[in-house]
C-alpha cells in the first residue's frame, strides 16, 4: 500500500484527501448538531447539475459549479426562513429541481462525452492540480471560519435566540456556513462523489460526540478521526481497485460500528 507514495498522483491524491477530511470535520458539527447534516446531500446533488452544465459550455466545470451551488445554498437558507417550508423541504425543493435539471441536460445536451457513473462515485486519483489547489483553500477558510468565529458559531449551534439576543450576526454566519460547505461540496463531489461526499460532513461529529465531553474536543477527535479513515481509505481502495469514495464511507461505517462496541462493552 505504501508504494502508493511513490506516485506523484498518489501523493496528491493523499494530499486533497487530508484537506477535505480536515475541512469536513471542522464544519460537521456545525451542520449536524442544528439539524443539517442532509444539506449536503442536497448541495451534492446541486453541484451534479452545476458540473454538467460547465461541462456543456466546455469550461472548466468547477467554476461554472461552484458559484452555482454557492447560489443554491443561499436559496435553500433563503427558504428555510419561511414560516410554511422547513429546512429539510428546502432542501429537497432546491436539490431535486437541479438534479432533473442536470439529467436532462445530460439526455438532451451535445458533447457530453463523461460517464454519470464517474460523476455519481467520484475518482479522487484522477484530480487535477487545481482541485488539489481548491481542497487546500476550502480546509484554510474552514478553519479561519471557524477559528474567528468559534464562540459565535457555538452560541447559534445550541441556542439561536440567546446568539441574536446576544448580537451576534446569526443570519450572516448561517449563510456564511452554507456558502463554505457549498464549496467544499463541489470539490468533494468530484473526488469523492455525488452519493457520498455528504457521508463526510455527518460521520466525524457522530463518531467524535460519542467520545467528547465538550465542544472543542468533538471537533479534535472529529479531525483526527477523520483523517485516519479518508487516509485508510485510500490506502485501502488503490490495491483492490475499488472506487475510494464508497472504501471511506464503509471504514468510516465500520469505525462507528466498533466505536459504539467498544462504548456499550465499557459501559457494562
Amino acid at each position: 500500500m505504501l508504494e502508493l507514495l511513490q506516485y506523484a498522483f498518489g501523493q496528491q491524491a493523499l494530499a486533497i484527501g487530508i484537506a477535505l477530511a480536515v475541512a469536513a470535520a471542522l464544519l460537521s458539527p456545525f451542520l449536524v448538531l442544528n439539524h443539517q447534516a442532509m444539506i449536503g446531500d442536497g448541495l451534492a446533488h446541486i453541484s451534479f447539475a452545476g458540473i454538467v452544465i460547465g461541462i456543456l459550455l466546455g469550461s472548466e466545470p468547477l467554476y461554472i459549479a461552484i458559484p452555482f451551488v454557492m447560489v443554491a445554498s443561499l436559496i435553500i437558507k433563503y427558504l428555510a426562513t419561511k414560516k410554511n417550508i422547513n429546512g429539510d423541504a428546502a432542501i429537497g425543493l432546491v436539490s431535486a429541481s437541479a438534479f432533473a435539471l442536470g439529467l436532462i441536460l445530460i439526455k438532451k445536451g451535445q458533447g457530453f462525452n463523461i460517464s454519470i457513473e464517474s460523476m455519481l462515485v467520484g475518482n479522487i486519483f484522477t484530480a487535477t492540480r487545481a482541485e488539489l489547489i481548491l481542497s487546500l483553500a476550502v480546509m484554510a477558510l474552514s478553519a479561519l471560519f471557524v477559528f474567528i468565529n468559534y464562540r459565535s458559531l457555538l452560541l447559534i449551534t445550541y441556542d439561536a435566540d440567546y446568539a441574536r439576543f446576544s448580537k451576534v450576526k446569526v443570519t450572516l454566519l448561517n449563510y456564511s456556513l452554507a456558502a463554505l460547505t457549498s464549496l467544499f461540496i463541489v470539490i468533494g463531489v468530484r473526488t469523492i462523489g455525488v452519493l457520498l461526499i455528504s457521508a463526510l460532513t455527518i460521520f466525524p461529529s457522530v463518531l467524535a460526540s460519542s467520545w467528547s465531553r465538550s465542544f472543542k474536543n468533538t471537533i479534535t477527535i472529529g479531525v483526527i478521526a477523520s483523517v485516519i479513515v479518508v487516509l485508510l481509505g485510500i490506502f485501502i481502495a488503490h490495491p483492490l481497485g475499488l472506487p475510494v469514495g464508497a472504501t471511506i464511507v464503509l471504514v468510516y461505517a465500520v469505525t462507528l460500528l466498533v466505536s459504539s462496541l467498544v462504548k456499550f462493552i465499557i459501559r457494562r
